[in-house]
């Protein structure tokens, strides 16, 4: 039996954590984090430079307790990639 109030807050500490980034990641372009969408793209849509975007990268390390795997980094261009390897490179308490 699935215990739904685990599943409730895992989905609220996703939420927080996605609102959280779009805050930090407003810092870097002119874009309102009301009107980011997980497709849209660092440098193509929100206007990140790749200095601006490799900039954001290790910020986002100190900023979200993350370990990010270099060979991974390539593979991010959108947000809802980049929560994915938030979420997957949080450390453990």
């Amino acid at each position: 039996m699935i215990d739904l109030r685990n599943v409730e807050m895992r989905g609220e500490k996703n939420m927080k954590m996605e609102n959280k980034f779009k805050e930090f990641l407003a810092q870097y372009c002119d874009v309102e984090p009301k009107d980011m969408k997980d497709d849209m793209r660092f440098l193509e849509d929100l206007g990140l430079s790749s200095f601006d975007f490799m900039s954001l990268l290790g910020d986002l390390e100190d900023n979200f307790d993350v370990e990010l795997n270099m060979d991974n980094i390539g593979n991010v261009t959108t947000i809802g990639e980049a929560l994915a390897l938030i979420e997957g490179g949080q450390k453990s308490a």
